[in-house]
C-alpha cells in the first residue's frame, strides 16, 4: 500500500497584540467586508474577504485566527489584521501567534470495520457508539492528535499543530491497521 498524506483543511491559531482594545470602537472604525460586534460573546469578528478566514478580537488584545487551509496564507491574513489595527492608530510592540489546531483528512483507501477496529486498537484509546456519531474517536497515546475514523476509510484528524504531526499520526494509524491485517 502506498503512503497516503493528509491534507490540511483549517487551521486555528492564537494570537496577542499585548494590550487591550476597546472592539466595539474598532468594529465601528472599520472598513471591512465583515465587522460585526457580539455583545453575547464580547468579541469582534472581521473578515478581509468576504468568505475569507475569520478573525475574533477580545477587549483583551487576544485573537483568534481561523479558516484558513494554507500556512502562508495564514500568516498572511495575520498581517493583514496587524496592518489594520495599525491604521487605526492602535500601537502594538509585539504581537504573537501561535499555530493551536490543524485540522487535516486523510483516506486510507479502504473499508474499516470499526467495530474490529476498536478491539484492535484498544478500549482505553478509543470510544465508538455508532448510535450517537459515525466514526471511531482514536485518542493515540504518544501525540496530542485526535483521529475520527469512519467506516469509508476517511480520517479526520484534529489537535495537532503542524501538517506534519497530523500527517505522522496518520500514518501512525495505517501502519497500525496494516500491522492488524485490516487493511
Amino acid at each position: 500500500m502506498t503512503e497516503s498524506e493528509v491534507n490540511v483543511v483549517n487551521i486555528a491559531a492564537l494570537g496577542t497584540l499585548g494590550i487591550e482594545v476597546d472592539i466595539e470602537q474598532v468594529v465601528e472604525d472599520a472598513e471591512l467586508p465583515v465587522a460585526n460586534f457580539d455583545p453575547e460573546y464580547n468579541a469582534a469578528f472581521f473578515r478581509f474577504e468576504e468568505d475569507g478566514e475569520l478573525v475574533i478580537l477580545y477587549t483583551s488584545g487576544k485573537y483568534i485566527l481561523r479558516g484558513g487551509d494554507e500556512f502562508d496564507r495564514m500568516h498572511q491574513v495575520n498581517a493583514e489584521f496587524l496592518d489594520f489595527i495599525a491604521d487605526l492608530g492602535i500601537s502594538v510592540d509585539e504581537p504573537t501567534l501561535e499555530v493551536k489546531n490543524v485540522v487535516s483528512v486523510g483516506n486510507l483507501h479502504h473499508e474499516v470495520d470499526l467495530n474490529t477496529l476498536t478491539i484492535g486498537l484498544g478500549l482505553e484509546q478509543t470510544e465508538y457508539e455508532p448510535e450517537q456519531f459515525p466514526g471511531l474517536v482514536y485518542r493515540p497515546s504518544g501525540t496530542r492528535c485526535v483521529l475520527l475514523v469512519f467506516a469509508s476509510g476517511k480520517v479526520v484528524i484534529t489537535g495537532g499543530r503542524s501538517e506534519e504531526e497530523d500527517n505522522q499520526a496518520f500514518k501512525s494509524l495505517q501502519s497500525t491497521l496494516e500491522d492488524l491485517e485490516l487493511i
